[in-house]
Parts: structure tokens; sequence; C-alpha cells
């Protein structure tokens, strides 16, 4: 009976308890954890839309291995507005992104050059 208990206990605490990105997150006030507090990933696609009043980019990219994805395309949210005037459709980018809330946020893009 005891350990029915204490696994009841610690099961209560590990699903009621936040990440620490979170905590932090929580902390400071702030309703998402900051990029440097989750694992970010990186890809390498070529820009087929830029939707500047939406901030989202539609992305054509390769495989990303830190996710397990194959190659697809998919629309990703530009965290830094100013990162969408220099993506352009056909461009190539290298990029970084974290998801946050369910949705894919680019931290970071370059174009590469031709």
């Amino acid at each position: 009976m005891r350990t029915i208990a204490t696994l009841s206990l610690t099961l209560a605490l590990a699903l009621g308890a936040p990440c620490a990105a979170h905590a932090a997150a929580d902390a400071a006030g702030t309703d998402s954890p900051t990029p440097s507090q989750h694992a970010g990933h990186s890809g390498v696609g070529v820009i087929e839309a830029v939707d500047a009043k939406h901030g989202t980019v539609t992305i054509t990219h390769e495989p990303i291995k830190s996710l397990g994805w194959p190659a697809m395309t998919m629309d990703f949210i530009v965290k830094d507005k100013k990162t969408l005037a220099k993506l352009a459709k056909g461009k190539k980018v290298n990029f970084t992104f974290v998801e946050q809330h369910g949705d894919f946020v680019i931290t970071g893009a370059s174009v590469v050059a031709p």
C-alpha cells in the first residue's frame, strides 16, 4: 500500500511540475522561454513565400536531423520581423528555429550565396 501511495505522489509531482525553462520564464514574467532555454534546431531550405503581414515564411527544407524530420515544405513564424526584409522567394537560407507553444519560430536566418 505504501508503494502505491509513493508511486502516486511521484507521478502527480512529475506530471504537475513545469519544465525548468517554463518555470524560469514564469519567474521572469515572460510567457515563453527564450531560445537559449530550449534546444534550437537548424536547417537549410528555399523560401517559397514570405507573408510580412503575418510574420511568416514558407520554406521547403532539407531533412532536420535533430527532430528526425524528412524534407518537407512548411510555414515558420519569424521572431524578428527585421529578418523578413532579407528573405525573398527563391532564396536559399540557413536558418535556426525553436518550438514555442506548438509553433516553429525562426530565431536566425542567413541567405546562402548562389
